[in-house]
C-alpha cells in the first residue's frame, strides 16, 4: 500500500524507525523543511498518489496547523486512516476515537507493530473495492495551505516558543521567509535559528527520553539488569549525562566499580545562581558554583546520588579579579583583588533546575532556606506560590527569580548534593568571566552578536544556554555575556568574604539580559 506518513518533527527519529518498520509498503514522509513554495503543492501531489494516511500522535502533531491540515485532507480524500500514538502524553482527539490505534507510546513492541501491520493489511483489501478520490474532486479553499498573516508571524512564532512549540515556530517563520517576509526592526534569520536550535534539542531530549525509559525497565528487573547496565553504557555513547533516575549508581551499586561523579569530589564553599536584574530588564536563573580553599582540600563529602540536567562544574583557578570600589569622597574606583580557586556552575540555572527546587516538597515549599534573612523570611511569607517563569523550556535560564529566591535555592542544592553551594561573589563572577585577560567581553575585546543573546541579536526573549558555545569564557563558563542578568551574593562595592546576608541591600547583577 502506498502510505503517506504525518508527523510533527520533534517526532522525526521516531519517525524514521517506524517508516522503517514499514518498509514492506511503499512509504513517503515529508522532511519537513517547510521551505519555498514549491513544499505545500508537494504535499497535495503525495496525498494523492497515497492510499493510506499514518497519523503519528503527539503533543505537537496535534498542535500543528500542518499535521491537521494534512489529515483533515485525508479524511476528505477518504484515504484509509491509521493513528498511531507514539508520546505517552497524548490525548486521542475525538475525530479519530472511533478508529482503532496502534500504540507505540512504549517503542516498537511486537504487539504494537502487529496491530499497526494489521490494520495496513485489512485496508489494502479493501482499497480495490473503495477507490480514494483525487485531489481535484474537493475545493481550491480545502487545498490551500495552513493560513499565515505577516503581520503577526514574530508574535505567533515567539509565543510558540515560549511554549516549547518550537515545530510550529520553526514552520511560521520558514513560510514567513520564503514568502519573501521581513523587517527593519528585527532579524527574522536570528529567531529562526533560536527556534531550530531550540527543536533539534528537544528532538534530541524526545528520543533520548523513549530510550532511556526501556533501558530503566531492564535495569530495575534484578534478573535483567546486567543487560540494562551494558544498553545503558552503549546509550551514553548517544547520549552523555542523560541519566535523570540515576541508573549509573543502580548499576555502579551492583558491580561495585565506582561510579564516575557528576559533581565534583573536593568540598568548597562557594558556588554561582544568577537571577533577576533590580530594573527588571533581565530574567533571573541561578548558576551555581563553589569554592575550593587554597588551603589543603578538606576530606570529601560523601556525595549523595543526586543529579539535574546540566549540572556541570567549571574550576576556575585562583587569580586576579577587576570589581569597583568606593574611594575617596564616595567616588566609584576599580581595584583588582586576589581570589582564591573555586568551582562554578558552567550553565545558569535552568528553568528545569529550578523546577526541581519548585516540585521538591522539602524544596521552595520549606521555610528555613529563607531563614538567612528577616526581609527573605517576610519576602517568602507574601510569596506562597513562587513567581511563574515567563519563557518555557526545560534548556532556557529560569528567570523572574528574587535576590532571596536565589540564595534559598542554593541553600537546597547544598543540602541534596552534599557540600556547601552559594551565589559567585561579585569577585567570582568577575574572575569566572573574564580570568587572567582581564579582557572586555568573555571571548575577547571586540563585541560580537553571534556569541551572545543581547539587544543586537534581536531574539527579544531567552534562548537555550546551550546557544552560544562560541561565547564561553576562558574557563568555559557559559553565558555569562545577555541572555538574563546573574545575582551576586555581595553588593556592588563590598567585597568582603564573609558577606552579611541579613541586610537589605541591594546585590550586584553581572552578565546584562537579552
Amino acid at each position: 500500500m502506498r502510505l503517506f506518513v504525518s508527523y510533527a518533527r520533534v517526532d522525526k527519529p521516531y519517525c524514521i524507525q517506524i517508516v522503517d518498520t514499514l518498509a514492506v509498503h511503499d512509504v513517503w514522509y515529508d522532511q519537513r523543511l517547510y521551505a519555498g513554495q514549491k513544499w505545500w503543492p508537494e504535499i497535495l501531489r503525495r496525498l494523492d498518489w497515497s492510499e493510506g494516511f499514518v497519523y503519528l500522535l503527539s503533543p505537537e502533531s496535534l498542535a500543528s496547523d500542518y499535521c491537521v491540515r494534512e489529515f483533515q485532507l485525508a479524511v476528505a480524500l477518504k484515504r484509509h486512516i491509521f493513528p498511531v500514538k507514539i508520546h505517552e502524553n497524548t490525548d486521542i482527539p475525538e475525530e479519530v476515537l472511533h478508529l482503532q490505534y496502534a500504540d507505540l507510546s512504549k517503542g516498537l513492541t511486537p504487539e504494537a507493530v502487529k496491530i499497526l501491520l494489521s490494520s495496513i493489511y485489512l485496508a489494502e483489501r479493501q482499497t480495490v473495492m473503495r477507490p480514494p478520490l483525487p485531489v481535484e474532486s474537493i475545493s481550491a479553499d480545502a487545498m490551500r495551505a495552513p493560513g499565515m498573516n505577516p503581520s503577526t508571524v514574530i508574535s505567533i512564532a515567539t509565543a510558540s516558543m515560549e511554549k516549547g512549540q518550537y515545530d510550529k515556530a520553526v514552520y511560521i517563520l520558514k513560510q514567513a521567509k520564503a514568502n519573501g517576509y521581513s523587517s527593519q526592526y528585527y532579524n527574522l534569520d536570528e529567531v529562526l535559528q533560536e527556534a531550530e536550535t531550540g527543536l533539534e534539542r528537544q528532538a534530541y531530549l524526545r528520543e533520548a527520553d523513549r530510550e532511556y525509559k526501556n533501558i530503566a525497565g531492564l535495569i530495575k528487573f534484578k534478573s535483567t539488569r546486567s543487560m540494562g547496565c551494558a544498553a545503558l553504557r552503549a546509550f551514553h555513547n548517544d547520549f552523555p549525562g542523560h541519566d535523570p533516575e540515576s541508573l549509573g549508581q543502580i548499576c555502579a551499586d551492583e558491580t561495585g566499580a565506582p561510579m564516575p561523579m557528576t559533581l565534583p569530589e573536593r568540598i568548597a564553599p562557594l558556588p554561582t545562581v544568577a537571577a533577576a536584574s533590580s530594573n527588571g530588564s533581565g530574567a533571573a536563573p541561578a548558576r551555581t558554583g563553589y569554592g575550593v580553599p587554597a588551603a589543603a582540600p578538606a576530606p570529601a563529602p560523601v556525595v549523595k546520588p543526586f543529579a539535574l540536567p546540566l549540572l556541570e562544574w567549571v574550576d576556575i583557578p585562583a587569580g586576579m579579579a577587576t570589581v569597583d570600589d568606593v574611594g575617596v569622597e564616595e567616588q566609584i574606583v576599580r581595584k583588582q583583588i586576589f581570589v582564591d580557586n573555586f568551582r562554578v556552575s558552567k550553565y545558569p540555572v535552568t528553568n528545569a533546575q529550578y523546577q526541581a527546587f519548585l516540585d521538591d516538597p522539602t524544596g521552595y515549599a520549606n521555610m528555613s532556606w529563607w531563614s538567612f534573612s528577616e526581609h527573605a523570611h517576610n519576602w517568602r511569607m507574601s510569596n506562597p506560590v513562587a513567581k511563574a517563569s515567563r519563557f518555557k523550556g526545560d534548556e532556557r535560564p529560569r528567570e523572574t527569580v528574587t535576590w532571596y529566591d536565589a540564595v534559598a535555592f542554593t541553600h537546597w542544592l547544598g543540602s541534596r548534593v552534599g557540600f556547601k553551594v552559594t551565589l559567585p561573589t561579585e569577585a567570582q563572577w568577575q574572575r569566572a568571566a573574564h580570568g587572567d585577560a582581564a579582557q572586555r567581553f568573555p571571548w575577547g575585546e571586540s563585541f560580537d552578536a553571534s556569541r551572545a543573546n543581547t539587544r543586537e541579536s534581536e531574539i527579544k526573549m531567552t534562548t537555550l544556554v546551550l546557544r552560544y558555545p562560541e561565547g564561553a569564557s576562558p574557563y568555559g563558563v557559559m553565558d555569562m555575556i545577555g541572555n538574563v542578568w546573574e545575582w551576586c551574593l555581595d553588593t556592588q562595592t563590598g567585597h568582603d568574604l564573609d558577606v552579611d546576608l541579613s541586610t537589605d541591600e541591594e546585590r550586584a547583577v553581572h552578565g546584562g539580559a537579552f
